[in-house]
């Protein structure tokens, strides 16, 4: 039996944690003129430093050591098998012509799943970053990810992503003025997950084993593992605790500060070119977490909206993403091997939802 991608999409943000959660409001909302001045698109003032201190969050869960489970299982949907692992004498003439390269490396680990490949790429190119972040969520101590965290830093200094993730770590480790600055230092920085970069070099390892070109791509992209975003979530998790304890100290300035780089981060994973439809839903859920800690009634911006109105377009939204993932399951098992060539060449040029977009106008345009 084939899986359905809608339950599979589903299934992946319940694992998450990111489809029926609702934030509990704040004990005291900020007034609706602060909010109509800071939740929007526009820079937020800084949140009070020493913040406060946060008790532990009964939300939060420490994320297994080896990353959540696949984004998007559609080698399972069209034939119904486990998704094929190479073993490492597959691997080794890639591994050789691409000269063991820290790309080669990884794309060898995740297709075999042989950590000592890891390890290799480890030893030899230990300041690359996307070495150090699947170092990070490979991790098998705190100590461990605290350690490759550091050296994302120092590797990707113009990569938001890395200080996001370190926020979350300090937040878990309760030191919470780090934390802020870390959110601090985000601030204009591009997030760069790498996941373009794994899925091209995945291709091409199981190219290079015998797999056709459609397989290599459907494969790649069905293996592609997102840790971030189960630690965003979390992070936003945190700002919204945080809000409420600068809110509870009297500081409603640091209060809506703290709210609005949760609904900023959010916001910038909240991109309809995103590689994948789990990241669009993720940034609408992180968006959710922010305004449900609010007074619905409160004014949203500069347009007339209220919180609640923002909410209610983002339920939209997210409606519309199912409705495409829907779709894909219609017509995704009857495509030629040509056109699920172009179909993943799509995704990685334009994002997923326009590329189902135009396998949709294609094989079903009614």
């Amino acid at each position: 039996m084939r899986l359905n991608l809608a339950v599979v999409v589903a299934a992946a943000l319940i694992a998450l944690g990111l489809v029926v959660y609702k934030r509990p409001r704040l004990v005291n909302p900020v007034p609706s003129s602060d909010q109509s001045r800071s939740l929007s698109t526009r820079q937020a003032s800084t949140p009070r430093l020493p913040a406060p201190h946060l008790s532990v969050s009964s939300a939060q869960v420490e994320p297994s050591p080896e990353g959540p489970s696949h984004t998007n299982l559609i080698a399972r949907l069209l034939d119904g098998q486990e998704l094929p692992k190479l073993s490492p004498e597959q691997v080794q003439p890639y591994l050789e012509k691409n000269h063991r390269s820290v790309e080669s490396l990884l794309a060898a680990f995740h297709a075999t799943d042989d950590r000592t490949f890891l390890q290799e790429a480890m030893e030899k190119y230990p300041a690359d970053p996307r070495l150090d972040y699947v170092a990070w969520f490979r991790s098998q101590s705190p100590e461990e990810r605290h350690q490759w965290l550091d050296a994302f830093k120092q590797s990707a200094p113009d990569n938001a992503l890395a200080n996001y993730l370190s926020a979350r770590d300090y937040f878990k480790a309760g030191q919470n003025d780090q934390a802020v600055q870390e959110l601090l230092a985000a601030a204009g920085k591009p997030i760069r997950d790498y996941s373009l970069d794994f899925v091209q070099n995945g291709e091409e390892a199981y190219r290079a084993a015998g797999y056709s070109d459609a397989a290599a791509k459907m494969i790649a992209t069905s293996e592609l593992l997102l840790p971030q975003f189960a630690e965003l979530k979390q992070l936003t998790l945190n700002l919204a605790d945080l809000a409420n304890a600068y809110r509870e100290s009297g500081d409603g300035a640091s209060a809506q500060a703290a709210l609005q780089m949760g609904l900023s981060l959010g916001q910038r994973l909240d991109d309809p070119g995103s590689l994948t439809l789990i990241q669009s839903l993720v940034g609408i859920a992180l968006q959710r977490i922010v305004l449900n800690a609010m007074d619905p009634n409160c004014p949203y911006g500069d347009t007339g909206q209220t919180v609640q109105n923002q909410i209610d377009a983002l339920t939209q939204r997210r409606a519309a993403i199912r409705v495409l993932a829907q779709q894909v399951d219609s017509f995704l098992p009857t495509m030629s091997e040509q056109d699920l060539i172009s179909y993943f060449d799509r995704r990685k040029m334009f994002g997923e939802q326009e590329a189902i977009r135009w396998a949709a106008s294609r094989h079903n345009p009614q």
